[in-house]
Formats: structure tokens, sequence, C-alpha cells
């Protein structure tokens, strides 16, 4: 009996991003009687042009096909020729849908804001709204729209009251925190192994499609932290206020932090790279509290008083070596 070659097969194929027994089948099936090739050549055209949505669209081909055929196909298809008319009609529909996403994203005016290494910024919305960006960090929204929120990184948030229209921050994990009137600091950098929300003031609904299903409601010092290994939210109450907006006064604090945690936010703040060669140190927890334009050198002495580890700069990769 011939494998049969489904076009969801060969999309995942042409999108590199099929399995090896998908690859093997699709490669088989090219070689065979059995190729469609004008098929096959529509489908590669297609990706060409939308396989990299810049806006993140997912269009399920599968979801397509079957809004097609309930509106065009009779209910007992016996003509092969029909049938494979309606195949390439699919991907044309596809094709045409795909389309009229981009074209969506391309006429909204979406406005973007974003910072380098070492560089804050304050952005006023048009809803009376302030947001503080933190280094190398990005926000995103629709000038009519200004109150949902696309986060790359950190930001503190300072909602003006409107309770017919909830303000959202939504994280490149999907998680998504909801506010009516309300200040809070959103940490949510890409190459982090966590995503934080801390609430100063107010009150704010916390989600996660990906993560967690209850919804999480947070109150006035309160702190989430989710590991993205896990999913698993935690939840603690801050004791210090002025850890959470540190940065805002151009600070790097921390309070009993890992030493990873730590170099996380000298990568992402000021582009400053240690490598760990000693897993207990990097553990490790440290209190302290340093200009952002303290050189590292220093940094590193006053964190070795405390605890005793060897480091040093790696000239060819700009890395510090910690032991």
């Amino acid at each position: 009996m011939k494998d049969i070659v489904g076009e969801t097969e060969i999309w995942v194929y042409v999108s590199q991003r099929a399995d090896k027994a998908t690859r093997a089948k699709v490669e088989n099936w090219k070689t065979s009687n059995d190729f469609d090739e004008e098929l096959f050549n529509s489908i590669v055209k297609l990706y060409k042009i939308t396989g990299r949505n810049p806006f993140d669209d997912t269009i399920s081909i599968e979801e397509e096909k079957t809004k097609f055929f309930e509106v065009v196909a009779p209910t007992n298809i016996k003509s092969l020729s029909i049938q494979k008319y309606l195949k390439y009609a699919a991907v044309v529909m596809l094709f045409i849908s795909i389309i009229g996403i981009i074209y969506q994203n391309f006429s909204r005016n979406i406005i973007t804001v974003e910072t380098g290494y070492g560089e804050e910024r304050q952005v006023a919305l048009l809803d009376g709204s302030t947001v503080w960006l933190n280094a190398r960090s990005k926000i995103s929204y629709e000038e009519d729209a200004p109150r949902t929120i696309q986060l790359d990184g950190e930001a503190f948030f300072e909602v003006a009251k409107d309770k017919a229209n909830p303000f959202t921050v939504e994280t490149p994990d999907k998680v998504i925190v909801k506010a009516l009137g309300t200040s809070f600091n959103v940490k949510a950098y890409p190459e982090n192994s966590y995503l934080e929300t801390t609430l100063l003031t107010g009150k704010v609904e916390v989600s996660s499609a990906d993560y967690f299903e209850e919804k999480i409601i947070m109150l006035p010092n309160d702190n989430i932290r989710i590991i993205k290994a896990d999913g698993i939210p935690i939840k603690t109450t801050i004791q210090n206020k002025k850890t959470v907006l540190a940065w805002r006064a151009g600070k790097i604090r921390f309070e009993n932090m890992p030493f990873k945690d730590i170099a996380d936010d000298l990568d992402n703040q000021l582009n400053i790279k240690l490598v760990f060669e000693n897993e207990a140190i990097a553990e490790s927890r440290f209190t302290a509290v340093f200009d952002k334009s303290t050189p590292m050198e220093e940094i590193l002495e006053v964190l070795n008083t405390s605890k005793n580890f060897e480091y040093n700069l790696n000239q060819e990769t700009n890395e510090w070596m910690i032991k």
C-alpha cells in the first residue's frame, strides 16, 4: 500500500520543520510516479512569501481547507477531477487568507519604542499612562489602542484609570498582565529563565494559556515569578520597593539574588557577559547595589568579599570567567 502524502506534510517539509519520518516520506513521494509537482511547487511559492510572518500570526492549513470545503464541496464528491480542482483551490484560498492578514497588519499604525544597552526611556501614552523602559527592551502597540502593549524586556507601568478599557501587557511567552489603574513592573527578557511581575499599587490579573490554567490576582507588593522550564508561578511579597525600581534610578540592585540571575541582568542591561565554571558559585546569593557605571571588575571584587571565588576577563571573547 502506497503512502499518501498530505498537504500538511508538504508544508512542514517545505518549512524545514518536519521530523525524520515525514522528511523521508515526502522525499520518497517526490521520486515516485505519484508526485504532484504542480501542487508541491505551489506550496513552495506560498512558503517563500509567507513562511516568516513578522507578526507571528499562525495559519492552519487544515483549518483553511476545512472552511473552504464546507462552503464549496458537495456532500459526496466522486469525480477525481473535481477533487483535484478543489485541492488547488484550497491552496489558493489559503494564500488569500494569509495575504489578507499581512495586509491588515501593515495597514495598522504600529508604534514601536525600544532601548539599547545601558539606556532607559520614558514613554507617555495617549490614554494618560506612562511607561518606563529598561535597557534593551521594546514595547509595541497600535496608535489608536495604547492600552494593549506587547513587551519584550523589562518595563514599569503607571496606568491611567479606565474601567471600561483594561490595560494589558503581553510578553513573548504569552503571559498577560491585565490592570485597570495601577503601577507594576514586568520583566520578560526572552533569554532569561524566568518571567516576573511585581505590583506596587492597585490590582492586576495575570494569566497564561501556556503555563498555568488559573488566573492569578495580585495585590500591592505581590511578586509573581514564572520559571519557564516548568511554568510554575511562585508568589512572594516584596520587602523593599527600591529593589524593584532601582533600574529607573540608574542602579543595579539585588537582594538575596542568585549570582546567575545577577549575570542575566548584567547581560540584558549592560551587555556584560559572565560565564560560570563553578555551579556552586552560580547559585550563591548576594545583596548589593551599584551604579550602572561601576566597572565590572569593581563589582566582582565587592561580591568576592562575601563569597570567595576567582574571576578573570577573557580578552578574546570579552567574557568574565567565574571560577
